[in-house]
């Protein structure tokens, strides 16, 4: 049997991943053909939906906007802010939503954001109320009466200002809102749709995600200041209490009274940003070891199969808390571990908006497009000639069938950014290939 790293007997390649096959072998030529085959026929059905939603658009636009309102304009009583995509994205939308408060101090501040997120929002004393939007409501005629009552919400209060944060269904949830001022990006909403579009898109310049939120609410006259691109997120007291019970439960059950590190395996957004299942075994069961930590595992209900999967390669005694925790629950975690290591995820972005020193590990996706966002964070990725290639055209996945940008990297050389994070000092490994630490900086 091969052997790894560090030694230990290897388990063969087919246990390595149980619920992901392909991501340690390539997959056969019929599934690379369907996927891309897949791909065409979506940018074709998207471009297609994009003429008949402009079309609407052009039917129903206004004639007479308002005009944009400058910083302490009274006009402005209620303003929503629309973003209903990824859980990290949501974490760095609240840079903006700083910006807006103090633009505007006495209005009332509204999100609209996707249910299975909104939990993440819970305490912001700048917020006055959050809306949750369930895409699947859709999908089904029995839940008609979700997308009233959303519909109902959105119109009720009358907004003076909407800003549209993500795209095209972001354009039509705040078309719906029917606010006089709409204000979003060009090339992320259906045409007509935003009474004062924005010149430019995600990733048409190289800039951070919070740069790109702070943009649209400099546009509405927001004045951006200096940090203001660092997330914020508050921390519940009962949902410290409820971690710390957590800690204190695991610290007797298993013997660790090392720091606590938090895992974090899964990336909703796309298989390729997923680091192996082996490495973060190797790399739990060493840090275990070597610091006495307590490891936890995170995730949501629905990576569990990925955390059952790491926990079964593991040797070592850890705590396990997938789909356990509730989001205001997952932030209070973030806040109690000593370090986060996780790849480019919503829990990565968590960690930073509560100060939480994180190693993140990118193969995929530009971490100066959205990595971590606080200056001391720790970025692992190999310089290849094919990374980044995600593009947010659809998920992120390898066009090779074969991810090297992450697997590549190995466990002792994340084990060692862990050790820097910790303010421990070790040597790095002299043959080792070349990795790129990045120091994270407020963009």
């Amino acid at each position: 049997m091969a052997r790894s790293q560090d030694g230990r007997e290897a388990l063969p390649l087919a246990t390595l991943t149980p619920v992901d096959p392909f991501y340690e072998r390539r997959p056969p030529f019929e599934t690379r053909a369907l996927r891309r085959s897949q791909a065409v026929l979506k940018k074709l059905a998207q471009r297609i939906v994009w003429g008949l939603f402009g079309a609407l658009g052009y039917v129903v636009r206004d004639r007479a906007p308002l005009p944009l309102p400058l910083a302490g304009d009274p006009a402005i009583r209620r303003i929503l802010v629309v973003r209903v995509d990824m859980l990290g994205d949501t974490v760095l939308t609240t840079p903006a939503v700083r910006a807006l408060r103090r633009a505007f101090p006495g209005a009332k501040i509204d999100l609209l954001v996707r249910s299975s997120t909104a939990g993440i929002l819970a305490g912001d004393p700048d917020i006055h109320r959050v809306l949750s939007y369930d895409s699947s409501a859709w999908k089904s005629w029995r839940r008609l009466g979700e997308i009233a009552r959303l519909f109902a919400g959105v119109r009720h209060p009358r907004y003076d200002l909407a800003i549209s944060v993500c795209g095209d269904m972001g354009s039509i949830l705040t078309r719906l809102a029917g606010a006089r001022r709409r204000v979003g990006y060009v090339g992320e909403a259906y045409p007509h749709f935003m009474t004062h579009p924005v010149l430019g898109k995600r990733y048409e310049k190289h800039q951070h995600e919070t740069r790109y939120v702070l943009d649209l609410a400099r546009v509405v006259g927001a004045c951006v200041e200096p940090g203001d691109e660092r997330p914020w997120l508050r921390v519940l007291p009962a949902a410290r209490d409820t971690i710390d019970a957590h800690f204190e439960a695991a610290r007797e059950a298993v013997g660790r009274h090392g720091p606590v590190i938090a895992i974090h395996p899964g990336a909703k957004n796309g298989r390729a940003k997923r680091w192996p299942i082996g490495h973060y075994a190797r790399l739990s069961d060493r840090l275990s070891r070597e610091l006495d930590a307590l490891i936890v595992l995170t995730g949501s209900p629905n990576e569990r199969l990925l955390t059952d999967a790491l926990a079964a390669r593991m040797t070592e005694p850890h705590l396990d808390l997938t789909g356990k925790t509730s989001l205001p629950e997952l932030t209070a975690l973030m806040a109690a571990s000593a370090v986060v290591v996780t790849g480019d995820s919503g829990p990565m972005h968590i960690a930073c908006a509560v100060n939480t020193p994180v190693v993140a590990i990118h193969g995929p996706t530009d971490p100066g497009l959205s990595g971590p966002s606080a200056p001391d964070a720790i970025i692992l990725r190999r310089d290849l000639w094919c990374a980044p290639c995600y593009d947010a055209s659809a998920t992120a996945e390898c066009r090779f069938g074969n991810p090297v940008c992450m697997k590549d990297i190995s466990p002792a050389e994340v084990f060692t950014a862990t050790l820097t994070q910790l303010h421990i000092e070790a040597p790095r490994p002299t043959n080792a290939a070349p990795t790129r630490y990045v120091a994270a900086r407020t963009r």
